[in-house]
């Protein structure tokens, strides 16, 4: 503390104000009776289940986003670490009673009824948003309504509508499902929306058109969400789906203080349980893996194509794009077409393939089929700088993983033969009629090669005829692996046999290149003619021979260090598919600033499964303190709970300079830090910079923001009065309010972006 500060205080000062914060104590258990209940189903603080209202005024939440009877995560923690607080200052049981009404509606309602998990279960975390004060309708969007517009105007009239989102031509197609999906063909800005009445919304484009053309609106008329239900606000008011959770990640500081003040007010084990699993909930969730993602997710109902990916389709049926609502993945449903291709993919990439760089694809589908993932080293079409790689997707539907180095992509323009590089390994069984041979493709670390197994009886003959259009010359290579004895054949223009006693390859692969002095006649001539083959065949020189095929030609490889621009997932089949991709990105992970131990803005979980769109970082959402109330740590970094302390402390510092730097003024927090990665590059700032709007939640200038950071280094620095830095960032803070707060009624409430008034007043 500083000595200025400790001259100015008063030990008979500060008993005075305990004394008053007590009687405020009161006054708030006064205010929170009276209004616990259901009361006149609007003015209420906490309902009968113990649930916390985000207002206790009938007013729209956030702008119109969510219902006037909503409560949320934040709200529900924040008030029952208020009751737990106030039952350890007062000893009074109506705030442990209330404490505990309030926890089990936090376990039943927003943990949705999951047992609290014997072993930390980072999927065990809270939802966000749940209906606290009356029924009400779901919302509901319809995208394929024709009306006619006479002049640029319409006037619609539908029950209950609340929003018109978007017109477009009467042959123009939605992208995706959702009322803010981008359109295939003509759309129609519109200029002006008027809803006169409930049902009634008049519609003014920018254009002056006459014509039937096709609106997505949305209606009040879906089912009820009752009373205590969790729901969700995007992309309109729904039901969740099954097994979806929609994380506010600030809040889980606050549900570990909750849970370690109920511990410690009950001594109940369980509780102890709740804050070990929040414990590692919060460390996985502040874990966001790389900088960079080709083909990804969105948030969940957003734009699927919102981190710049492209589509392209020439299938006479076009592909259809939704994103899955229990796994968040992007879906991809392929009907039966007679011809062309849909691609689905990222350009512009701009990258380089080194030593230990790859790939990485997670993708599945419930048929059996190949796509293909391409490499262009030019953003323009170049057929000598195309790579490629077949996918083969088994058609079990559960995720499938690629690990693709740069050795797995190539041109197969020198390839011969081989069911991977030509789509068919077409051959001859030849034998004596009692001898057998089996020949069948199979998929071998996402390599489609053949196997043949041949059984020859005594005195008789088994080969394997490779069919190929025309036949090489020499050299070429060949790629196999067998542990039995087999003779590679080469029949010259007068189909002499010329033989060559195929190395043994021990279990793995093995490349052989094919010359001529390789070889000899079964007469025992060593000379190859000259002139073309006749065929080329394996033939069994044992009883019993088996091969595994790769390919008869020249394979042509991606080169370490190569560059690419632009990255194609792409399907030709003709025959049905559904798709699901999970990512594509590549690999190794690039390090991020701050990570892992600054909060993202996003913590969506589906089935388990956390929706890869996280967002950028903001800094009110900040705890720093936790690090050091979380139990001590070593991770795979090697880091512990006082360097994690260190980085968010730092990012909280960095914060500040970057408001400094912006407007002058020392002490405020810059709101959101911009990663250099695909869900924060997608708001145009610069990648790595700090920044106000475009970004994910528009209340960037709330100056809750700043006292929610500001509070939390000030917990930081109680827990800890030897750290300096966060000493600095709370006092330069506190010199700002001075400075600023010159009045009773001018308390800076919204600190903005506009150089000339950062700090605005109510």
């Amino acid at each position: 503390m500083d000595d200025t500060l400790k001259t100015t205080i008063n030990d008979d000062d500060l008993v005075k104000h305990i004394v008053l914060i007590k009687k405020w104590i009161d006054q708030y258990d006064q205010l929170l009776s009276q209004y616990t209940g259901t009361g006149d189903g609007k003015h209420i603080m906490l309902n009968n289940a113990g649930l916390t209202t985000n207002s206790f005024h009938y007013e729209t939440g956030r702008g119109g986003y969510f219902s006037t009877n909503s409560g949320t995560s934040e709200g529900q923690t924040l008030t029952l670490r208020g009751a737990l607080l106030a039952y350890k200052a007062t000893g009074k049981q109506i705030w442990l009673d209330r404490a505990l009404k309030l926890s089990d509606a936090l376990l039943s309602i927003l943990y949705q009824d999951k047992p609290i998990p014997d072993e930390p279960d980072v999927n065990w975390v809270p939802h966000w948003l749940f209906n606290a004060k009356q029924d009400f309708k779901s919302q509901q969007y319809f995208t394929n309504m024709s009306v006619v517009f006479t002049n640029g105007k319409a006037t619609i009239k539908k029950d209950d509508i609340f929003k018109v989102f978007s017109v477009r031509a009467a042959d123009a197609t939605l992208v995706w499902d959702s009322p803010f999906s981008q359109v295939n063909g003509k759309s129609y800005s519109i200029k002006s929306l008027d809803y006169p009445d409930n049902n009634t919304a008049i519609v003014t484009l920018d254009e002056n058109v006459t014509g039937n053309f096709l609106v997505v609106y949305g209606t009040n008329t879906g089912d009820v969400i009752h009373t205590n239900d969790n729901y969700d606000a995007y992309p309109v008011w729904r039901k969740l789906e099954q097994k979806e959770t929609v994380c506010a990640i600030d809040s889980l500081a606050w549900s570990y203080d909750c849970f370690k003040l109920l511990f410690e007010a009950t001594g109940e084990e369980k509780w102890n349980k709740a804050l070990k699993s929040t414990a590692e909930s919060i460390r996985h969730a502040f874990h966001i893996d790389n900088a960079i993602v080709y083909i990804a997710p969105p948030r969940m109902g957003y734009d699927i194509f919102e981190n710049g990916m492209y589509k392209y389709s020439s299938r006479d049926v076009p592909e259809i794009y939704s994103q899955n609502k229990v796994t968040g993945f992007i879906d991809i449903h392929y009907p039966q077409a007679n011809y062309g291709e849909g691609q689905i993919g990222k350009g512009s990439v701009n990258a380089k393939f080194g030593n230990d760089d790859y790939l990485l694809v997670k993708m599945s589908s419930k048929q059996k089929i190949i796509m293909k993932l391409t490499l262009d080293e030019e953003n323009v079409y170049q057929e000598d700088k195309r790579w490629v790689v077949p996918l083969h997707l088994d058609g079990s539907g559960k995720m499938q993983t690629f690990n693709l180095p740069a050795s797995s992509f190539f041109r197969s323009s020198d390839v011969f033969w081989g069911v991977n590089y030509r789509g068919n390994a077409d051959g001859s069984k030849i034998s004596d009629g009692k001898s057998t041979i089996s020949s069948e493709a199979v998929i071998d670390k996402n390599i489609a090669v053949q196997e043949i197994v041949m059984n020859k009886v005594s005195g008789g003959w088994a080969q394997f005829l490779f069919g190929m259009g025309s036949t090489p010359a020499f050299p070429f290579d060949f790629k196999y692996k067998t542990n039995d004895d087999l003779d590679f054949v080469v029949r010259d223009s007068k189909d002499k046999p010329w033989r060559y006693r195929l190395p043994k390859t021990n279990g793995g692969y093995k490349v052989v290149t094919m010359t001529a002095d390789l070889f000899t006649s079964d007469s025992g001539d060593t000379a190859f003619p000259s002139g073309s083959f006749s065929s080329l065949l394996v033939d069994c020189a044992a009883s019993k021979s088996e091969i595994v095929i790769d390919y008869l030609g020249k394979l042509t490889t991606l080169p370490i260090g190569s560059n690419y621009a632009t990255l194609t997932l792409s399907y030709s089949g003709t025959e049905e598919a559904d798709v699901s991709i999970e990512l594509v990105a590549p690999m190794p992970t690039t390090p991020l600033t701050y990570v892992p131990y600054v909060a993202p803005f996003d913590y969506h979980l589906s089935d388990g499964n956390i929706n890869s769109w996280r967002g950028p970082a903001y800094s009110g959402y900040q705890t720093p303190y936790i690090w050091q109330e979380l139990p001590e740590f070593t991770d795979e970094f090697g880091k512990n709970n006082q360097d994690a302390l260190g980085v968010n402390l730092k990012f909280m510092r960095d914060a500040q300079a970057a408001y400094k730097a912006k407007n002058g003024i020392q002490g405020g927090f810059a709101p959101v830090y911009f990663w250099n990665r695909w869900d924060s590059i997608q708001y145009e700032h610069q990648p790595d910079t700090w920044g106000w709007l475009p970004a994910p939640d528009p209340n960037v200038n709330w100056g809750g923001f700043q006292y929610r950071a500001v509070d939390s280094v000030a917990r930081a620095y109680f827990n800890d009065s030897s750290n300096e830095l966060a000493k600095d960032i709370v006092m330069d803070f506190f010199r700002m309010i001075d400075t600023y707060w010159t009045t009773d009624f001018n308390m800076p409430c919204s600190y903005t972006e506009n150089p000339d008034c950062f700090i605005s007043r109510a």
